[in-house]
């Protein structure tokens, strides 16, 4: 008997349309196939059901292989950097410190918090009627919140912001082969090992995650000062990507659907729930990458170790197979199991943490006004992976 081949596809993020809407492509990738073929030694997986499985799945690693970097990134020290820096790899210290760092029970304690923030960025925004969501809140907001986890004083946070932001733009398309941005990547690693380590050696005051991780110790065993600074500045920069695309999509198409707006604001639906469809209706991260550690059955197909599996989560958001009317934005969508933080051992970290954040600023965002619009056209971050926007103009009227 003949084997049949899997279906090729030509998966190419540089393309425009894919960049300015990847859904139809998704769509088109669903039914082509349940693993298709993307050159060699690639898989795509666009399905709900396939992806859920294999995020689960712990023969599979985020660690891809060492030529799989070695090509994509060039750079050894980002490389490394990137290998490195993945749950299933760290020192189990780091794991435990920071899986507690962000529980759910500290994340609602820092409610608080997080609302008196997002109010003194709504200030100027209400007092001039003008503001651009991105520049004004979108990004400043989880910046600040993960400072004030780490320990960072207030008076240094502006210095380094553009070096995760620079850390952002590189490792949202580092995988993809992207090159545009790894030299500056490689500088703004350099001074944040550099700045975050001297903040280490002098001790940051309070109770904080860099002092937890200083200090905690397991079987007479410290974290080394550069395990610390590197899982710190993995925090500093994954800290505010998702929050950061969940608020910026979700105000975007709340104002796209009026419906769904007005939902929210009188109350028949609730905001937690709300951020949960805006972060399926739009996932910031839409491919997450998997290797094979042993052979692995996928659909029909059996994929090997040093493969590379792109998992599609912006598709298997939108599978008619899992969501009915999965291209409807639906503030009070109930079940809601999207897959846009993960799953399994990989599960992201601040999960918790992100949703709070988008509590925190939709319910202050539409409580303080009585009118948003846009006020002027949204340009796309153009990059496919980290999917969000580098400007979203608004005109605001205060409540």
């Amino acid at each position: 008997m003949t084997a049949v081949r899997a279906p090729r596809v030509s998966f190419d993020v540089s393309d425009p349309r894919l960049l300015a809407d990847p859904f139809p492509t998704y769509e088109q990738l669903r039914r082509t196939g349940a693993v298709l073929s993307n050159g060699p030694g690639q898989w795509v997986v666009p399905g709900y059901r396939e992806v859920a499985a294999l995020l689960k799945d712990q023969r599979l690693t985020k660690t891809l292989p060492e030529q799989y970097y070695r090509f994509t990134v060039g750079d050894p020290e980002l490389s490394g950097f990137l290998s490195g820096q993945n749950l299933g790899q760290r020192n189990r210290l780091a794991s435990r410190v920071l899986v507690s760092s962000f529980s759910p029970g500290l994340v609602r304690r820092l409610g608080e918090r997080m609302t008196s923030l997002v109010d003194d960025l709504l200030e100027p925004v209400l007092a001039t009627g003008r503001m651009d969501l991105v520049a004004d809140l979108a990004l400043p907001f989880p910046l600040m919140v993960i400072c004030d986890l780490l320990g960072v004083p207030a008076a240094d946070r502006s210095l380094l912001w553009p070096h995760a932001a620079q850390l952002v733009r590189a490792f949202s398309d580092v995988a993809f082969g992207n090159d545009r941005d790894i030299d500056e990547a490689v500088r703004s690693l350099r001074w944040l090992r550099e700045y975050l380590g001297d903040l280490v050696e002098n001790g940051p005051a309070g109770d904080n995650l860099l002092t937890r991780m200083a200090t905690t110790e397991s079987d007479g065993q410290r974290l080394r000062r550069e395990e610390i600074v590197d899982n710190a500045i993995t925090v500093f920069y994954a800290g505010f990507e998702t929050s950061m695309g969940m608020i910026t999509n979700g105000m975007v198409a709340l104002l796209e659907h009026p419906d769904q707006l007005a939902r929210l604001r009188t109350g028949t639906a609730g905001t937690a729930t709300a951020i949960e469809e805006m972060l399926r209706y739009e996932a910031p991260i839409q491919v997450t990458m998997r290797s094979p550690l042993e052979p692995v059955e996928v659909a029909d197909r059996v994929i090997r170790p040093g493969r590379v599996l792109y998992l599609l989560v912006g598709s298997a958001n939108r599978d008619p197979e899992q969501f009915d009317e999965p291209d409807r934005f639906d503030v009070g969508r109930r079940p809601n199991q999207h897959l846009s933080f993960g799953a399994g051992v990989y599960h992201c970290l601040g999960a918790a943490l992100a949703r709070a954040e988008g509590v925190a600023v939709f319910d202050r965002l539409l409580g303080r006004t009585r009118a948003i619009e846009l006020d002027g056209e949204p340009v796309r971050r153009p990059r496919f992976n980290f999917r969000t926007y580098d400007q979203v103009p608004l005109a605001v009227r205060p409540a």
